[in-house]
């Protein structure tokens, strides 16, 4: 596949990953399928994002134990060699997953403290985009690095919009 070719790929997999999103975030949140917290209390919000960034580090877990149960498989990783081969994408994507959850699980505690409460359901719609995103980079990254774009835009650009929300609200708040 040319450079030019694999741009494309690359472009389209944007393209129809970003309208995904969107529509799948409207759709959850006007479904009445999540709930925010029970109590509007400081405390209670903080809990109910700590409860739903606990699914999110699953799809993490998952990752580890996958790299785990292969180290014993194969005499290239069974010492712990993350450059083999057989394992290097599995790493790069549990890396890549670490970074966008310390992402979500910053904006999602800021956001738990100074959204309104009408809009705190978003946070476990975002937990279920992301979990549902970092199946398929993880899926798309395994067949062939080129296939990783639509998940990894499908987690980083909703971890963008909530950092960029959560630091404008935060900003009002001080202001």
């Amino acid at each position: 596949m040319t450079l030019r070719q694999q741009q494309g790929l690359i472009g389209l997999q944007i393209l129809i990953s970003v309208p995904c999103q969107i529509a799948f975030t409207y759709f959850a949140f006007h479904s009445g399928l999540f709930a925010g917290p029970v109590s509007d209390d400081v405390a209670s919000r903080i809990g109910f994002a700590l409860q739903n960034q606990l699914f999110a580090i699953l799809i993490l877990l998952a990752m580890i134990g996958f790299i785990a149960g292969a180290r014993p498989l194969a005499s290239d990783v069974i010492d712990g060699n993350d450059q083999a081969e057989r394992l290097s994408v599995q790493v790069r994507i549990q890396r890549n997953t670490l970074e966008q959850f310390l992402l979500l699980a910053t904006a999602h505690l800021a956001l738990a403290t100074t959204l309104p409460t009408s809009l705190l359901p978003v946070l476990p719609v975002l937990v279920t985009l992301f979990i549902l995103a970092r199946i398929f980079y993880w899926i798309g990254y395994t067949i062939n690095p080129i296939y990783r774009t639509f998940g990894f835009v499908a987690t980083f650009y909703p971890n963008i919009a909530a950092l960029i929300w959560a630091t404008t609200l935060v900003v009002q708040l001080r202001f």
